[in-house]
């Protein structure tokens, strides 16, 4: 039996963290809410974090991989949300993350982080 393609991010993370440093990123509330209650970390916490993601499937090594999947977003079609999992990412914190660019505005949005 053929083996399976490891999945990987629909978003490529360069493009990503091109756009977090050109500062075409938007954090939900929700997410930043949930952000200051698990870390006390504020949007630039969170901006910071993004840009040390890895693209590595999360189960293949769970310690240092952070791709996690992909799903369909549910409120615009052909849209297509990323998930992380992220061990010890920064300040020995863990967090679980998903984000996506918006399809019109071209920005990532961050739409959950909180502790893993």
């Amino acid at each position: 039996m053929p083996k399976r393609p490891k999945p990987k991010p629909h978003y490529p993370l360069s493009d990503v963290k091109k756009l977090i440093r050109a500062g075409k990123v938007d954090i939900n509330s929700n997410a930043t809410s949930r952000a200051w209650d698990d870390f006390n970390w504020k949007s630039a916490d969170i901006k910071k974090c993004l840009l040390k993601l890895n693209d590595k499937y999360h189960s293949d090594d769970r310690k240092n991989n952070h791709f996690h999947k992909t799903e369909e977003h549910t409120r615009f079609p052909n849209t297509k949300m990323d998930y992380y999992k992220c061990k010890d990412i920064m300040e020995g914190m863990s967090v679980y993350m998903h984000f996506y660019i918006h399809p019109s505005s071209g920005k990532v949005i961050v739409s959950s982080f909180k502790e893993l």
